[in-house]
């Protein structure tokens, strides 16, 4: 996946954010590698580009995924839960079809 190029004609501005811990690992053990950059700052660059434009995915898809959004009411990241625990469904049913079960719920907050 290619890097975001920083904008040439835009004065980048400052953000300092304080994260938790957990937060931190995951930016350095997890987005850094993934998204092949060497500095925090990069990897969160990266991760906004990354939800504001919809995963660059192409203009059609995003346009469509926007209008089923907006039918239903939710914002882009409530969205993006929801698809996600509908994918989590369709895997628990084939679990359930091959005699499998996913493994037990956790209870409380990620």
């Amino acid at each position: 996946m290619g890097k975001t190029p920083l904008p040439k004609d835009e004065a980048l501005q400052p953000l300092n954010v304080k994260v938790p811990m957990e937060d931190l690992y995951f930016l350095q053990e997890e987005l850094k590698p993934a998204f092949g950059v060497s500095y925090n700052a990069e990897a969160m660059r990266q991760l906004l580009a990354q939800l504001r434009t919809w995963f660059r995915l192409p203009a059609y898809v995003v346009d469509r995924l926007k209008k089923d959004a907006a039918s239903q009411k939710l914002h882009l990241l409530d969205y993006l839960q929801m698809l996600l625990h509908k994918r989590y469904e369709e895997l628990a049913g084939e679990d359930r079809q091959r005699g499998t079960s996913p493994p037990p719920a956790k209870t409380g907050k990620r």
